[in-house]
């Protein structure tokens, strides 16, 4: 007697082919929006140290405007030539607290477009960055301290702002320049 047996499919292959083929499109779409994201934060990085080497640029170059070399009879002024302007300040000297009379013409923001009363320097020709949105552009300004050395020793506060290679990577750095031990 010979026996038959009848082999029925139930679709569990089936069952389990889809369910691996839905995980492996899981990780595959993770994997990929894994892959965009890694790839706009190197960007925002890229962008973000655009700006700060464009504003660094900028800051550089209204330093070099001044006399810092020590020693000189012209120390801590501008350089002949000079194609930055130093900014006076319109505060009052105040012994009892310097900080009160922090130049701020930097803050102001049509100071850093060419409609500004004191337009910050935009990096022209050789200066000039490539792949940025905006040319960095740079400012000195006079802060007024009391000090026994005259107006010649008063320090600058330079201030530099540079764009990346999109407009919303902005770096601004600043710096004091004092002259002298007072």
């Amino acid at each position: 007697m010979k026996r038959v047996f009848k082999h029925r499919q139930n679709g569990f292959v089936l069952v389990v082919s889809m369910i691996f083929l839905i995980i492996m499109t899981m990780l595959a779409v993770t994997a990929i929006k894994k892959a965009t994201l890694d790839e706009k934060v190197t960007g925002n990085l890229r962008a973000q140290d655009l700006a700060f080497q464009a504003a660094e640029k900028a800051l550089r170059f209204c330093e070099s405007n001044l006399v810092l070399a020590v020693g000189s009879l012209q120390m801590c002024q501008l350089r002949t030539g000079a194609t930055v302007q130093v900014i006076p300040s319109k505060k009052e000297s105040d012994i009892t607290d310097v900080t009160k009379n922090f130049p701020d013409e930097w803050s102001k923001a049509a100071n850093w477009t060419d409609g500004g009363e004191f337009p910050a320097i935009k990096l022209a020709g050789v200066n000039q960055i490539s792949n940025v949105v905006e040319q960095p552009r740079c400012m000195i300004e006079r802060w007024e301290i009391p000090n026994d050395r005259g107006k010649d020793f008063y320090p600058y506060v330079i201030t530099a702002r540079g764009v990346g290679s999109v407009d919303t990577a902005k770096v601004w750095l600043q710096e004091v320049i004092r002259c002298g031990n007072n």
